[in-house]
């Protein structure tokens, strides 16, 4: 297959809004470019897709390049050396992948990766474990792989860029469409730090099937799938089913049964996925050196459990009362200084300092 075919086949799927890349590659980009439009029908192709497919023949490859370097967007085919080799393991590549951002070096990683994935309204500890986990990857050498949806993939590509290290961020958009919009100003430093990356032409605007179809490329960047929180039914597993089918591995971390949020990550531990319970498990699995994060002072609320807890163990209920707090602000700061290895609870379920 040409390149210029390839990607004029990625143009008429795009234009039309039917994926075209099963066809091509049944029958080859050039056959069914060549095809008459009864012989598409034959092949399977949708009418919208025989039209766009006829229309795509008189397209102009090199132009259409010259066009989207000048907006600073990459591309690549798969017969292409710059196309990234990881993907090219999967039984239903795309015809072409499309990027921007800083690190187009992150194309060709070949150290150690993580694709961090989970639920969109992780519980709030969930958040700041990805975030660490995300962190503690970056910060140890590794790359940091997820979706820019909300919850816990922000949560992962914003601990790769406070830890100053690479992210790649796959998209079921074009790479030009910052999806959330409530995630702009993320995409925008992962486009100044890392890598956004799409199997769709830019423009696409995103479309619920896109997200499954797009945590295949997920899990094949990545040497392993972490699943930090997810419900029984949820796009991180669609994420964790690619990786096994890759036969990569597949962690997740473990939580209470009683909560709707951890019925997923169960079921995987069930099944046979690794356990992990913070960031030094994480690196040791990716076979990386945990890099000790520095340690701030504690702020606000913070500063104030850790002040109460200074004479003598207490529960979380005598806590937030002693500190005038709702009790769900109470939870959710030991939670955070539990992350951060400040407080620990003991066999009573009183909280002490760490």
């Amino acid at each position: 297959m040409s390149a210029g075919d390839e990607l004029r086949v990625v143009l008429a799927g795009a234009a039309s809004g039917v994926d075209a890349g099963r066809l091509a590659r049944r029958h080859g980009c050039g056959a069914v470019l060549r095809a008459a439009p009864a012989a598409l029908e034959r092949m399977g192709a949708l009418p919208a897709l025989v039209d766009a497919l006829r229309l795509a023949r008189e397209a102009d490859p090199a132009a259409y390049r010259a066009e989207l370097d000048g907006r600073g967007v990459g591309c690549a085919t798969v017969s292409e050396p710059r196309y990234p080799a990881r993907l090219r393991e999967l039984h239903d590549p795309p015809l072409a992948v499309f990027w921007a951002g800083a690190r187009t070096d992150l194309l060709t990683w070949e150290g150690a990766s993580a694709a961090l994935v989970g639920s969109r309204r992780a519980a709030p500890e969930r958040l700041l474990l990805a975030e660490r986990l995300g962190g503690a990857v970056a910060a140890s050498g590794g790359l940091v792989v997820s979706g820019l949806a909300l919850g816990v993939d922000a949560a992962a590509h914003r601990g790769a860029i406070d830890a100053d290290g690479p992210t790649v961020a796959v998209l079921g958009s074009g790479v030009d469409v910052a999806y959330p919009r409530t995630n702009r100003s993320l995409y925008d430093d992962i486009r100044r730090h890392g890598l956004v990356l799409s199997e769709y032409p830019p423009g696409t605007r995103p479309a619920p099937w896109r997200f499954p179809a797009r945590n295949r490329l997920i899990a094949a960047l990545a040497d392993v799938t972490v699943v930090v929180e997810a419900r029984a039914r949820s796009g991180a597993l669609i994420t964790a089913d690619h990786a096994l089918d890759l036969g990569r591995d597949v962690v997740a971390v473990p939580g209470s049964p009683d909560i709707a949020g951890a019925a997923g990550t169960n079921g995987l531990l069930k099944a046979g996925a690794g356990l992990i319970e913070g960031p030094d498990d994480l690196c040791t699995w990716l076979g990386l050196e945990p890099t000790a994060a520095p340690t701030e002072p504690a702020t606000g609320e913070s500063a104030e459990l850790l002040a109460a807890l200074g004479d003598a163990p207490a529960s979380t209920d005598e806590l937030a009362q002693r500190l005038g707090l709702p009790a769900a602000r109470a939870v959710a700061g030991l939670a955070r200084l539990e992350l951060e290895g400040r407080v620990v609870k003991d066999a009573r379920g009183h909280w002490r300092c760490g």
